[in-house]
């Protein structure tokens, strides 16, 4: 948030009142700039990607001033109407001096508002970034508070301040490359958790394991190929989908070789667990019962279709504990942002969880008993 209209270092009257109505609402974290700062190059990184801080709010230079105005000939009109109303109304009642004072201050209302007062109020503008799926809640809660402080702190109904929206410039994408991330992320964690799932009990069923038991082939062994060749499948599929992408949607967010090393080490995590659900189910249909159960809440619940800020905080604490939350956050940060080192993090928590889920694979193998 930067506050422009600034006097003698200090924030204006209105301007401060505004930026307090802002913190009351409990849903801003505002952090604030220079009055001299650049705000719209603080959120590009660079002419094609923009810092996780998607979001500014600029309060321009005579803010204070031009708001004044604006309630000035807005109450003024007010009275004008008044004036106007009790002319129809008791004109008849009046004697011809009290007609005469009445018209004359009517006139001067209307020509002190036309000399006085400018047409258009003060304005803020809100730089917002065209993929951003909680824009719209912003958009929504700015503008309760705009409502909130022109009838209360103002007393006037009709608006005498504006948010002029604009998206940030210089960026190249569109809409469809912000959910690519989450398609991708989906589809790996679907495949993974649903399909292995369910290929495991059938080999179960149909007797593929009692036999391979009888091989010289180790559980282990067994569990890593099937990992690796999901994983194989799930990528060569996402390639596909990618593929589709730019030929018919002209994506231009498409995986680099860091985002491609991502996307291995997910579909091997989830394929992980996909084998751990697959060692203790034996029954197909109850297999994909339960991986359905737990892949569609994780996919609502990750991020992936829609912005978690719109979610209730303790949802938001369930969400950053799921794998798929950090799996789509590392392919944002790389695909969109362009900045695989803020994805380490989430690389380093991806591949603790499929270290994990690898090892209860092979405790929940009973390779004896298939």
């Amino acid at each position: 948030m930067q506050n422009k209209d600034v006097v003698e270092g200090e924030a204006t009257e209105l301007s401060g009142e505004f930026i307090e109505g802002l913190e009351e609402t409990g849903t801003f974290n505002l952090i604030e700039v220079e009055k001299d700062a650049n705000l719209e190059q603080d959120l590009v990184r660079d002419e094609t990607t923009f810092d996780a801080a998607r979001r500014g709010l600029i309060i321009p230079e005579g803010f204070h001033e031009k708001a004044m105005d604006k309630i000035v000939q807005l109450r003024t009109g007010v009275i004008q109407d008044t004036l106007g109303y009790l002319g129809e109304t008791y004109g008849e009642q009046m004697d011809q001096e009290e007609m005469q004072e009445l018209t004359t201050g009517m006139e001067r209302m209307e020509t002190w508002q036309d000399e006085m007062a400018p047409e258009e109020g003060a304005s803020i503008t809100l730089l917002i970034n065209e993929g951003d799926q909680a824009a719209p809640m912003v958009r929504g809660t700015l503008r309760g508070v705009v409502d909130t402080f022109n009838q209360k702190a103002m007393g006037v109904e009709e608006s005498a301040i504006a948010i002029d929206s604009q998206s940030l410039a210089g960026i190249n994408l569109e809409a469809v490359d912000y959910y690519l991330p989450g398609f991708i992320a989906a589809f790996i964690m679907t495949n993974g958790i649903i399909g292995v799932t369910s290929t495991v009990t059938e080999y179960k069923r149909n007797g593929v394991l009692k036999r391979l038991a009888a091989t010289p082939l180790t559980k282990l062994r067994w569990i890593l190929a099937n990992i690796t060749q999901q994983t194989i499948l799930a990528f060569l599929l996402t390639a596909l989908m990618i593929l589709i992408g730019l030929i018919f949607f002209n994506v231009r967010a498409y995986p680099g070789f860091y985002a491609v090393g991502f996307i291995i080490i997910g579909a091997v995590t989830f394929s992980a667990i996909g084998m751990v659900l697959g060692g203790f189910i034996k029954d197909v249909e109850a297999a994909s019962g339960a991986g359905n159960a737990i892949a569609f809440p994780m996919m609502f619940l990750s991020g992936a279709f829609w912005s978690l800020e719109m979610m209730p905080g303790y949802l938001q604490t369930i969400a950053e504990v799921l794998p798929l939350y950090h799996f789509h956050q590392g392919l944002i940060k790389i695909m969109i942002l362009g900045a695989p080192a803020e994805a380490l993090s989430h690389l380093v928590l991806i591949l603790v969880f499929a270290v994990i889920f690898i090892s209860l694979a092979f405790k929940m193998t009973r390779w004896k008993e298939l």
